[in-house]
């Protein structure tokens, strides 16, 4: 029997499927390892096919900028080919929505309630918000803005570049252009996205802190040994650095700072008038992760920059986690639900 909708959550390291039946309350969820496919639609087409299910309505979120016409080609898989939605809408018979991840993970954030959400500074207006900017910080980093009619703009933000304010972030900066450690050498721009996000930047922020301060021996053979499976290293510093690990700390002090500087930039760009930021993703919502930082780094002042412009406007902005870790295909799953029942246009 066909099922109605389904939707993908598909990031760099996992991607994530909720299938059921629009308007009723049961669903199933599956989750697999996105570089265990040769392509995006050899993902979507076996994940659908181990989890028994035909859907009609198909809503893919991705970790790509999705143009009008709905080919995609993802942004941490380079090698994947050109993923292209008419074709597949053709071979398989389908209803089928292309959008970026950080719009369905927006949408996901309309529904959280108040005991889904963990407020991380000393006021939270949120509920009363008029406009809600979504960020997040997994394989990648990326925002996206929820505004007062519920509608979605998304970003490529993770591709803005970054100033450093002190000596240790310019020799990160520099370190990165040298491609010291291993790392590789960025020419030209350096992203946001090349020098935090999980997939790569937690690498290199990694690699950077071990000239002045070298590792223990367990996060070192901890770090090494992912590596060499191609597994993220992010879990293993954000852990260390909480168990007070002196390299893994200064690791995240510098992840905290450049992060805090983005939320800012994107907070003044997206909200003038003011409104909500909620953080989700895997490094964001690993336990402890965001307490470390607004309690021991500097993210905070960084976000707020007491002195500079605007810095009043950023003081009232309250910041909140989100707890749910499958937000993204919630909300994704949200707008199959609405494509599927006539309130949305696929496209």
């Amino acid at each position: 029997m066909r099922t109605t909708v389904a939707a993908f959550d598909v990031g760099g390291t996992h991607s994530r499927l909720r299938g059921g039946r629009a308007g009723e309350p049961e669903y199933g969820e599956w989750k697999v390892r996105t570089a265990d496919f040769p392509s995006l639609g050899d993902l979507v087409t076996a994940t659908l096919g181990a989890a028994g299910l035909r859907p009609e309505s198909v809503v893919l979120a991705v970790a790509g900028r999705v143009p009008a016409h709905g080919n995609v080609q993802m942004t941490n898989l380079p090698h994947w080919p050109l993923f292209e939605r008419d074709a597949f809408v053709a071979e398989h018979g389908i209803r089928l929505r292309v959008v970026n991840d950080m719009t369905a993970t927006a949408h996901g954030m309309a529904d959280l309630g108040p005991d889904e959400v963990r407020p991380l500074t000393r006021h939270d207006a949120a509920s009363h918000a008029d406009e809600l900017l979504a960020v997040s910080v997994g394989s990648g980093v990326g925002s996206a803005l929820l505004d007062g009619r519920g509608e979605v703009r998304t970003s490529e933000s993770g591709h803005v570049t970054w100033q450093p304010v002190d000596a240790f972030e310019a020799g990160y900066l520099a370190f990165l252009r040298s491609g010291s450690g291993g790392s590789g050498g960025l020419a030209g721009v350096v992203t946001v996205e090349e020098s935090i996000g999980g997939l790569r930047g937690f690498d290199r922020m990694y690699d950077y802190v071990c000239h002045a301060t070298p590792p223990a021996p367990g996060l070192h053979a901890g770090v090494t040994e992912a590596r060499r499976t191609g597994a993220a290293v992010a879990p293993l510093i954000t852990a260390a650095a909480l168990a007070g690990d002196p390299c893994a700390r200064e690791a995240v002090r510098l992840f905290a700072a450049l992060f805090g500087q983005y939320l800012r930039d994107m907070v003044l760009v997206c909200m003038p008038a003011g409104g909500a930021v909620t953080l989700t993703s895997g490094v964001l919502q690993a336990p402890g992760v965001a307490e470390f930082l607004c309690a021991e780094t500097a993210f905070l002042d960084r976000f707020i920059s007491p002195g500079a412009c605007h810095h009043d406007l950023l003081a009232e902005v309250p910041v909140r986690l989100a707890l749910d870790p499958l937000v993204g295909v919630r909300g994704a799953y949200r707008l199959a639900t609405r494509d599927a029942l006539g309130e949305g246009q696929a496209r």
